[in-house]
C-alpha cells in the first residue's frame, strides 16, 4: 500500500461496489456520495492511514452538532464513514478501521419518532392551496394534487415522482407504486383525489398512459429535488414558522399515524406503506398513545366497576 494515498481516491471504487455488490438504490448512492465529500470538505483530502484519522472524524462530528444538524443526521453520517473504511480495511488499503471505536449517539424515544402533521395543519395547507389571494401560480392546480397525493397515498418523494397515467385505476379506486427494489405495491385513494387526478389529466392537451402523472411545463417527469422545493414553496406561502418541519416524507408519516388513530391494523398499514418489516409500521404505534389509552380503558379489568 502506497502511503500517499487520499481519502477521495476509492471513493469511486466504494461506490460502484455499493451499487454493484449491494444493489444499493440511486438516491443511496448519492446520499454515500454527498455524505463523503462533506466529510472530505471539512477534514481535508488527507492520507487514508492517517494517524488522527479517528480524531479528524470526531472533528468532523463536532463540526455537524456546532452546525445545528440533528442525531439522526449525525448518525447517518457516522454509519456512512463506518462503511467506507470498512470498505478500506477489507481491501486491505488500511489496516484499522478508525470507525471501531466511533460510537452513533443515543437518540431517545421520542427523537426517533416520526414527525407528523395534525389533521389542522393539513387542512389548512389544503384551504390555503385553494386560497387564490395566496397561490396564483399556474402550478397551484398541481401543488394540490400533489399534497393530497402525498397524504393518502403515503407515497415516498421518489414513487410519486414515478406514477404513472397508466398506474391509477380510477375504476377500483387505487394507484400501483414502486417502491424500494423495485417493488410494486397497491394503495388506496380516496375519491375526491381520484376525480382531482382525472380532471388533471384532461387538462393537458394531449398525452399517452405511460406518460408520468406529474410533469413539469415542459411534459417532464418532475424530480424529487422539484417537490422538495415546492414544499418548501407551499409552507411559506401557508405562514408556517422555519421552525415548522414539512417535508414530502412528513406527509407520509401524517397520513400513516392518522390511519393508526383512526384505528387501522398495523399489517394494513404495512401494506400501504411498503414495509417489508412489522418492525418498522410499528414506530406508528408509539405515535399514538391515544389509540393505546382507548384500548387499555376498554380492556384492563381495573377500568372495570367491580375492581
Amino acid at each position: 500500500m502506497q502511503a500517499n494515498y487520499k481519502i477521495s481516491d476509492f471513493l469511486e471504487d466504494f461506490l460502484i461496489a455499493k451499487e454493484v455488490e449491494e444493489g444499493c438504490r440511486p438516491s443511496t448512492i448519492r446520499a454515500y456520495r454527498y455524505d463523503l465529500e462533506k466529510f472530505i470538505k471539512i477534514v481535508g483530502d488527507i492520507e487514508i492511514d492517517h494517524n488522527l484519522m479517528r480524531q479528524k472524524v470526531r472533528l468532523f462530528l463536532k463540526v455537524l452538532k456546532d452546525k445545528g444538524y440533528t442525531k439522526k443526521s449525525i448518525s447517518r453520517k457516522i454509519a456512512c464513514l463506518r462503511s467506507y473504511f470498512k470498505f478500506l480495511n477489507l481491501n486491505e488499503f488500511i489496516s484499522q478501521n478508525p470507525m471501531n471505536k466511533i460510537r452513533s449517539p443515543k437518540i431517545r424515544l421520542e427523537e426517533s419518532l416520526p414527525k407528523f402533521l395534525d389533521l389542522k395543519d393539513v387542512q389548512k395547507i389544503l384551504t390555503s392551496l385553494q386560497d387564490r389571494t395566496k397561490f396564483r401560480s399556474k402550478k397551484s392546480q398541481r401543488y394540490y394534487l400533489m399534497v393530497r397525493l402525498l397524504y393518502s397515498t403515503m407515497a415516498r418523494v421518489s414513487e410519486l415522482c414515478n406514477i404513472r397515467i397508466r398506474d391509477v385505476n380510477f375504476e377500483k379506486g387505487y394507484i400501483r407504486l414502486r417502491g424500494k427494489g423495485n417493488k410494486e405495491r397497491i394503495v388506496p385513494v380516496d375519491n375526491k383525489t381520484l376525480l382531482l387526478i382525472q380532471k388533471h389529466i384532461d387538462n393537458r392537451i394531449k398525452y399517452n398512459e405511460d406518460e408520468y402523472l406529474l410533469v413539469n411545463t415542459r411534459n417532464e417527469q418532475l424530480t424529487p429535488r422539484v417537490i422538495q422545493n415546492d414544499i418548501q414553496i407551499i409552507k411559506k406561502k401557508c405562514g408556517f414558522s422555519d421552525s415548522k418541519i414539512i417535508t414530502p416524507h412528513v406527509f407520509r408519516h401524517t397520513g400513516a399515524t392518522h390511519l393508526r388513530r383512526s384505528g387501522m391494523d398495523i399489517s394494513e398499514l404495512q401494506d400501504i406503506l411498503g414495509h417489508s418489516s412489522p418492525n418498522t409500521t410499528r414506530i406508528y404505534a408509539k405515535n399514538d398513545i391515544t389509540k393505546l389509552k382507548q384500548s387499555y380503558n376498554m380492556m384492563h379489568p381495573l377500568n372495570s366497576n367491580d375492581l
